[in-house]
C-alpha cells in the first residue's frame, strides 16, 4: 500500500490560474484567510478594534511620532480629526467649511520635516502645525489658493505635487515642486518665476501614457506614477534643479492608492493596467507572471477598479493587493504576496471589507480599575499599557471603526472561514531521483489521511475524480482534533483524489503536511 507524503506546503501558495492536475502536490488549488509563513500554512490572523469610537468614519489616516507619544491624524470624506492615545477631537479647519472628497482614494499626505500634511485633491492642501488637540489644520502656507493638485509628497526639503488643477483648468501630466524648506519649517515659495527662488513647474511629455495617479520616493528619488509609465525625477541643482527620466514605459499604475512600500524602504509594488511589478529604482520584475494574472485582473470590477489599493504588512511581510471583485464597488478581495518567503511569488486571497490601510505605532493600556482587579501586588501581571511598533492598522469606513491586524483569531469579535484545497491529485509514488510519479490513468483505493496539524479542531473532506479534469464527488465532511487524532478514515475510489481543509472556529490552526495511503487498481 503506497504512502503518498506532500510536505513543504508553504513554498508555492495557491496557483489560481492554470488546472489543478497540472500543478506540483505542494501547490494549494484554493486558500482562503491563509497564510504561508515559517514553512506551513495556517489561518490568517484576526483583527482587534483600537482607538475606541472615531469621531467620524475613517477614511485616510497617518501616525504621528513625537518624543512621547504617537498621533494619528485621521479624515473623513468631510473632517479633520487626531486622536492622542485617549481622546479623538475635531481639528477641521476653521476657514474654508468642510472638506469636500467624494471618495477615500483622493486622500493622500506626507511629512515635511515633521509637519504632516493632508491633500484631498479638492481643497488646498492642509498641515498640522503643531502636535496639540488644541491645533486646526490649516491651508498650506504659500500655495495659490487656486490651484489644487491630485497628490503632495514629500522628497527631502522638497514639496512635490503632481496633476495640477489652476482654477479650472486642469494640467494632468504637471509636477510642481516647492523652494526648499527650512528645518522645521513649510517651503517660502512654490513660485516658478520667481529666480530667486528653486520652485519648479515641468509637464511630463507623455500624454499618451495617461494622467499622473500618484508619487513615492524611493532612494532620494521620487517615482512619478502615470496610467500607463513611471518617471523618476532627482535633485541636480543648478539651473534645472531637477532631472526626469522616463523610468518604465510599458506599465503604469492601475489607481492612485496602487504603489506599496516593502517593509525595508527599498523596493516598490506597483499594480499596473495588466501586471503586478517589482522594482528598486533600476530593474523591474513580475510577481505574477504566468500564475495569478489572469485570475486577478478577470476578477476587477471594470467600473470600480480605481477603488483599488495596496499596502505593507510589515510585520508578516505581505503585500496586499485589494480591489473589487465584478459587481461590488468597494476592494472585497485581497491577492496576497508573501514576498518574505524568500521566494518570487507565494500567493492566497483574503476577504476585504475594509476601505485603506496604514502602518504605525499602536499603543493601548488597560481599561480596568483597582477595584476589579483582585491579583496582589507582587502577582499581578496585568499590562498597564503596550506599544506595538510597525502594526498595520485598517480603516473600516462603513462600521466606523479602526482595526489592528494580527490580533487574534477572529474579525471583530466574529469567526470567520478559513479554506485549504488542493485538486486533482494523482501521485502514485517517487522515482529514485524523487521527482513525482503521476498517473490519471490506474484508479486508486484511497483509504486513510493523516494530517500533521497544530491548533484546530478542523473539517477535513476528501473529494473523489473519474476524469481528469471532471466533477469532484466530495465525502461527508469529518472532523480533525489533533490533541486526539493522528488520521481519518475514509473511504473512496477514482483516477485523482482532492483534499479540502477548513475551520469556522475561534482557534488558530497550521498544517505542516499531510500523507494519503492508497491502493492502487487496473485501469478500469
Amino acid at each position: 500500500m503506497p504512502t503518498i507524503e506532500i510536505n513543504d506546503l508553504a513554498s508555492l501558495g495557491a496557483i489560481l490560474d492554470r488546472p489543478s492536475y497540472m500543478l506540483p502536490p505542494e501547490a494549494w488549488s484554493l486558500a482562503h484567510n491563509m497564510d504561508f509563513r515559517d514553512g506551513v500554512a495556517r489561518k490568517m490572523k484576526g483583527t482587534s478594534q483600537v482607538f475606541g469610537t472615531p469621531g467620524v468614519a475613517p477614511h485616510f489616516a497617518m501616525p504621528i511620532q513625537s518624543a512621547s507619544q504617537t498621533w494619528w491624524l485621521y479624515t473623513s470624506l468631510t473632517k479633520g480629526y487626531v486622536y492622542d492615545g485617549a481622546t479623538h477631537t475635531d481639528i477641521t479647519r476653521t476657514s474654508g467649511g468642510d472638506y469636500t472628497a467624494a471618495n477615500t482614494r483622493d486622500w493622500n499626505g506626507t511629512i515635511l520635516g515633521g509637519i504632516p500634511i493632508l491633500n484631498s485633491g479638492t481643497d488646498v492642501p492642509q498641515y498640522w502645525a503643531s502636535y496639540s488637540a488644541a491645533t486646526k489644520l490649516a491651508a498650506l502656507s504659500n500655495w495659490t489658493s487656486t490651484h489644487r493638485c491630485k497628490v503632495m509628497r514629500a522628497l527631502g526639503p522638497h514639496l512635490i505635487a503632481g496633476n495640477i488643477t489652476k482654477g479650472a483648468t486642469l494640467y494632468p501630466h504637471m509636477v510642481k515642486t516647492s523652494h526648499p524648506a527650512d528645518p522645521g519649517s513649510l517651503p517660502s515659495s512654490w513660485d516658478q518665476t520667481d529666480e530667486t527662488k528653486d520652485a519648479t513647474e515641468n509637464d511630463l511629455s507623455d500624454v499618451q501614457s495617461g494622467q499622473i495617479m500618484d508619487m513615492m520616493p524611493l532612494r532620494g528619488q521620487m517615482f512619478i506614477y502615470k496610467e500607463n509609465a513611471v518617471w523618476r525625477m532627482r535633485f541636480i541643482g543648478g539651473r534645472f534643479v531637477w532631472a526626469y527620466d522616463s523610468f518604465l514605459e510599458t506599465i503604469g499604475v492601475l489607481a492612485s492608492r496602487c504603489v506599496g512600500v516593502l517593509s525595508d524602504g527599498q523596493k516598490h509594488v506597483v499594480w499596473g493596467q495588466d501586471d503586478v511589478v517589482v522594482h528598486d529604482g533600476q530593474q523591474a520584475y513580475s510577481i505574477v507572471d504566468k500564475r495569478t494574472r489572469k485570475t486577478l485582473f478577470s476578477e476587477i470590477d471594470t467600473t470600480n477598479y480605481l477603488n483599488c489599493f495596496a499596502f505593507d504588512k510589515p510585520d508578516s511581510k505581505q503585500m496586499f493587493l485589494c480591489y473589487p471583485e465584478s459587481g461590488q464597488t468597494h476592494p472585497t478581495k485581497a491577492l496576497v504576496w508573501n514576498y518574505g518567503e524568500g521566494s518570487s511569488g507565494v500567493f492566497s486571497t483574503s476577504a476585504i471589507w475594509f476601505r485603506n490601510a496604514v502602518t504605525g505605532t499602536v499603543e493601548t493600556s488597560d481599561t480596568g480599575t483597582w477595584a476589579s482587579d483582585s491579583n496582589e501586588w507582587n502577582t499581578d501581571l496585568t499590562q498597564w499599557s503596550s506599544s506595538s511598533r510597525r502594526r498595520t492598522v485598517i480603516l473600516d469606513s462603513a462600521n466606523t471603526k479602526f482595526f489592528v491586524t494580527e490580533s487574534g483569531e477572529q474579525r471583530d469579535g466574529v469567526n470567520f472561514t478559513t479554506t485549504l484545497r488542493r485538486e486533482g491529485l494523482a501521485q502514485v509514488g517517487r522515482k529514485r531521483n524523487g521527482e513525482w510519479i503521476v498517473d490519471f490513468e490506474r484508479r486508486k483505493f484511497y483509504n486513510r489521511i493523516w494530517l500533521k496539524i497544530t491548533g484546530g479542531p478542523v473539517s477535513v473532506r476528501l473529494g473523489i475524480q473519474e476524469l481528469i479534469p471532471g466533477p469532484i464527488t466530495w465525502s461527508t465532511a469529518k472532523t480533525f482534533d489533533p490533541s486526539t487524532q493522528t488520521y481519518l478514515d475514509f473511504e473512496g475510489s477514482g483516477r485523482a483524489v482532492s483534499v479540502e481543509i477548513s475551520s469556522n472556529a475561534n482557534v488558530s490552526w497550521e498544517l505542516e503536511g499531510y500523507k494519503l495511503d492508497i491502493s492502487l487498481a487496473g485501469n478500469f
